[in-house]
């Protein structure tokens, strides 16, 4: 995968798309081992090229996601001003990521404000599908009996 076709990275100029391929670099997880955990510094930001990951956060329960598609992304607190992580990341089966360091990105993507705009707009919206099958899990385990939401 190139980051051509990485949702994240399409709109950007191809000169920005290369500059931040050359600062990503290749890391591979085995199973069960963690790309982050909830409360690290969120110094990384992550797309993934192969495996599955689970995200979960703990609380009065645990929420969980798992991230599969390539091209998706991991560790987005890294990129909206978390000091940490608010979940954490573990491998379910061998992975293989690019691993980008938060800011050197940031500093790539205000050098081309335009491509930086569309990289924003494109992780509000992941986030957001991200966001509403959490709703979706939430109403599955609760029932529909209470039909408000809030956004």
């Amino acid at each position: 995968m190139s980051l051509e076709t990485a949702y994240l990275f399409q709109g950007m100029s191809e000169a920005t798309r290369a500059k931040a391929a050359a600062a990503a670099s290749a890391e591979t997880c085995e199973s069960g081992a963690f790309l982050f955990r909830a409360g690290d510094a969120a110094e990384q930001f992550y797309i993934l090229l192969e495996g599955r990951v689970r995200l979960s956060m703990r609380g009065a329960g645990q929420i969980a996601h798992i991230v599969s598609e390539p091209g998706d992304m991991l560790g987005w607190s890294s990129m909206v001003g978390h000091a940490s992580y608010i979940a954490s990341a573990e491998c379910v089966v061998p992975v293989k990521v690019l691993k980008f360091d938060r800011d050197r990105l940031m500093r790539l993507l205000e050098e081309d404000p335009a491509g930086g705009m569309d990289f924003y707009r494109r992780l509000a919206q992941m986030i957001a599908r991200r966001l509403v099958a959490s709703y979706g899990h939430a109403l599955s385990l609760h029932g529909e009996r209470d039909m408000r939401h809030w956004g």
